[in-house]
């Protein structure tokens, strides 16, 4: 008889949500909102960029560090994806998914800032000279990277929760199966928000784990955080 196939390097123990540490039930309801909004961000602002170069300073601008009202400058990579990213994986234990969602954190982490970074060097913006082929591909593939790096997290954590609440990305995005419309309602009406005064005003959209979970918020527009989830 043929010798066992070596154990996985993390086996996660699935638990309902209500079974888990209380810190890490409180972190996953705070903070799942803030993961989907990013995979989607990840889709619809990204994706659609990465035929074209003339847009890659948008890409790049994924690490550069802005000021959100009175908050501390930091980037929408570190805002948008790796500080709930990180919250998460410190709050589960790690036979609950926390060692893989670590895993998965360091590898997307390491994708953004290679993106970001290949993006800025062969972008257009100003420029004559069109990127390599070779060059298009390497911005591609490091998107692809980061992608699959959001899935092991969303499956670690869904694992984890014993839930399929958070919907990975499919190769190329193809059924991906929100809703780009939405997302921009989404991002429209939070501007409207922030322009008006209106409730987050660090940041509707930086302060996503704030206002995730509670119903009825209104973002001043027709589409709200209390919605927006439900497609």
């Amino acid at each position: 008889a043929g010798s066992s196939p070596p154990p996985p390097a993390f086996a996660i123990e699935p638990l309902a949500l209500d079974e888990l540490p209380p810190k890490a039930q409180s972190a996953y309801k705070q903070y799942w909102p803030a993961l989907q909004l990013a995979a989607d961000s990840y889709v619809f602002d990204l994706y659609d960029l990465l035929d074209n170069p003339g847009r890659w300073d948008s890409i790049g601008a994924l690490t550069e560090s802005t000021d959100i009202g009175s908050a501390a400058s930091v980037s929408a990579l570190e805002r948008e994806y790796l500080t709930p990213m990180r919250i998460l994986t410190l709050s589960f234990p790690p036979d609950a998914g926390g060692d893989e969602m670590q895993l998965a954190l360091d590898r997307f982490q390491a994708s953004a800032l290679r993106l970001s970074l290949l993006a800025r060097r062969g972008q257009t913006t100003g420029n004559v000279a069109q990127p390599s082929a070779a060059e298009v591909a390497a911005v591609k593939k490091t998107w692809d990277e980061g992608r699959q790096s959001i899935n092991a997290f969303f499956d670690a954590l869904n694992t984890g929760t014993s839930t399929q609440r958070l919907v990975g990305i499919p190769a190329k995005v193809e059924g991906y199966p929100r809703s780009k419309k939405l997302y921009t309602q989404l991002r429209k009406d939070a501007a409207l928000c922030r322009n008006r005064g209106g409730e987050a005003l660090a940041g509707f959209w930086g302060n996503l784990m704030v206002y995730g979970t509670v119903p009825g918020v209104n973002p001043c527009g027709n589409v709200n955080l209390a919605n927006y989830f439900d497609q």
